[in-house]
């Protein structure tokens, strides 16, 4: 994990540069909104004396898991590749974003061995957080390990199906969050609460069919403030830890794109009620947590604006011919501010763009 996280504190997506290759078409127009819209947000970007950064590290080789900070799903491995040695994981990389102003973090961990049916005495399982300072010095600020039997060598998940813990770390934000969800309304006995995030679903699913991009950039806008926030970015520091104010997330806004609403979802709550979205329903239950909307889309690179980073393989497809297919999902979660009635978009989990059509 050190390896793998290390990497993405290094090489990190920006917004106008290196990127794997750049489009040399220009579209004015489009070139000239994103840069205000970026230069806004970090112009809103509060800072103070100290920026400290959280990281979630977990060490459980051999093993698939899921961890909840506050309620909030961060980070899953749903095992590993076919080659056995890269892990395959969903989710976050900083946990500023999850953090309760309150200074109390939630720790909830679900961890299953993989490949067997019971943890062995020589499997590991270690959960540290660490902090980032304004500085880039990256230290340990807080280690989880379970407890032992009572003959102190033996671990106290060994010879269980499934391993599930919760522990609390304190950890304080230096800055009032644009969106702050743990003081939304408790959505868990609202009536009619599936219809309502069904109407939320079908008029983001049409801002997509439409193309809308005003409408969507000013949708996505405070989720984009909200994660520049939490690792304090600024222009000049684009590169700045992962920073995940990722503009692969914006691909689509630029096509009239095909929203598709999977028939077998299910309403699913996160942050204690707080947040709520649609995921498909798993088959098994070590799966990851998938949304139930995606959308698909042709990239067509004659619209495809200067300043979004441009996937190599796509733009070769693209140059033979071959318009690449491309799907995404769209991991959304909606809450209602204190006092309001209408369900707002609060956050989302990003997953990159997948390629239907791969040429060997």
């Amino acid at each position: 994990m050190k390896f793998f996280k290390t990497y993405y504190l290094l090489l990190v997506f920006s917004f106008a540069a290196c990127s794997q290759t750049q489009k040399t078409n220009k579209n004015d127009s489009h070139d000239m909104k994103l840069n205000t819209y970026i230069d806004t947000i970090f112009k809103n970007v509060q800072h103070s004396s100290e920026e400290d950064v959280f990281f979630l590290d977990v060490n459980a080789p051999r093993s698939t898991y899921k961890v909840k900070i506050n309620d909030m799903s961060v980070e899953q491995s749903s095992g590993y590749q076919k080659d056995n040695k890269q892990r395959v994981f969903q989710g976050f990389h900083s946990i500023n974003s999850t953090l309760d102003n309150n200074g109390q973090q939630k720790v909830d961990v679900t961890i299953y061995p993989y490949n067997k049916d019971t943890f062995q005495s020589n499997d590991r399982i270690k959960i540290i957080i660490e902090k980032m300072d304004r500085s880039g010095n990256l230290s340990d600020y807080f280690e989880f390990k379970p407890n032992m039997l009572e003959d102190g060598e033996t671990p106290e998940f060994v010879g269980k199906p499934v391993y599930k813990k919760s522990f609390n770390f304190e950890a304080k934000l230096p800055y009032k969050k644009q969106i702050d969800w743990f003081d939304s309304e408790n959505l868990t006995n609202q009536k009619n609460i599936e219809q309502e995030v069904l109407e939320a679903y079908k008029e983001v699913m049409r801002l997509y069919a439409e193309g809308d991009l005003e409408t969507l950039l000013e949708l996505y806008k405070p989720i984009f403030q909200a994660e520049a926030q939490s690792i304090y970015a600024t222009k000049e520091k684009q590169y700045r830890l992962n920073y995940r104010l990722n503009l692969k997330r914006l691909h689509s806004f630029f096509y009239k794109t095909t929203p598709n609403l999977a028939k077998n979802y299910e309403l699913k709550y996160y942050a204690d009620g707080k947040l709520v979205t649609l995921e498909k329903k798993k088959t098994k239950i070590k799966s990851h947590s998938e949304s139930a909307l995606s959308i698909t889309y042709d990239k067509d690179f004659n619209k495809f604006p200067d300043g979004l980073d441009v996937n190599m393989k796509h733009l070769e497809m693209f140059e033979k011919g071959i318009i690449p297919k491309m799907e995404m999902e769209l991991y959304l979660f909606f809450h209602k501010p204190k006092g309001s009635k209408t369900l707002k978009l609060a956050t989302d989990i990003f997953r990159e763009e997948k390629l239907l059509n791969p040429v060997d």
